[in-house]
């Protein structure tokens, strides 16, 4: 039963941090995805997948290089 629970929570943590690892940010203006950090995002920031972004006509920032 410990066993079940301590792999049931890996999974749950290792996909969070898929989750997380999928989520880009995009603005009001502009047609580049950012990661949440990046200088040049404006305060406007909403969470989009990359799949998501890309579909829509997105293209990734080269300033602060998000993942692909």
């Amino acid at each position: 039963m410990k066993l079940a629970k301590i792999f049931l929570m890996s999974i749950i943590i290792a996909s969070s941090v898929f989750a997380q690892a999928n989520t880009v940010y995009i603005s009001d203006k502009g047609k580049k995805y950012h990661r949440g950090n990046c200088r040049t995002l404006r305060a406007s920031k909403y969470p989009i997948s990359i799949q998501e972004a890309k579909k829509r006509g997105y293209t990734a920032c080269k300033v602060c290089n998000p993942p692909n």
